[in-house]
This record gives C-alpha cells, structure tokens and sequence, in this order.
C-alpha cells in the first residue's frame, strides 16, 4: 500500500478520496464545477504517476502530491483550478508554519 508523509511526519495509508475533496475544493473557489467522474478521472492520474515514481508500496509525501496534482490539472486542462490548488496550499501550508 502506498503511503504519505504528512507535514507533521506522521505516515498514513494514500487515500484517493483526499485528492477529490482538495481538487472539487479549489475548483469551487475557481466557480468551476467538476463532476465526480472528473475528480475521480484526476485523483487516478495523481495516484497513477505517484505509483510509477514510488511503486506499489511506496512512499511519498504531501509535497511530492501536490506537485503531481498541480502538473496533471495543468495537463487535463484545468489550469484556473491548478492555480487554486496550488495557491491554496500555500496558504495552508504558511498558515501551518505560523501556528508552530
């Protein structure tokens, strides 16, 4: 199974589903409406390319998925919402930083 590393260094299992809420959350702050199929179709991808990288048991971590995120929106074509995703995370991440 592969797993993540997250900011605080704990290691989960990857979770797919977590890559759809991020991506369907971005694509609303961009008033871009994805179905699911769609958020599943990117969610594949991401965990597709992270799998060839890292293999079947790998590990990867939030840093790495969100690079593959961001490239594959980009590519799908879905670059207002790859801007979103990615600036989102910045301010979550410089948020997360200020509290510690």
């Amino acid at each position: 199974m592969l797993k993540v590393v997250k900011r605080d260094g704990r290691i989960i299992d990857f979770q797919r589903e977590n890559i759809m809420v991020s991506v369907g959350n971005s694509a609303r702050d961009s008033n871009i409406q994805l179905t699911g199929k769609e958020l599943e179709l990117i969610a594949a991808s991401v965990e597709k390319t992270i799998r060839k990288v890292r293999g079947e048991d790998g590990v990867t971590s939030t840093y790495e998925i969100r690079g593959v995120v961001v490239r594959v929106l980009k590519e799908m074509g879905y670059r207002n919402v790859a801007k979103d995703f990615y600036e989102g995370e910045k301010i979550h991440r410089d948020v997360h930083l200020k509290e510690e």
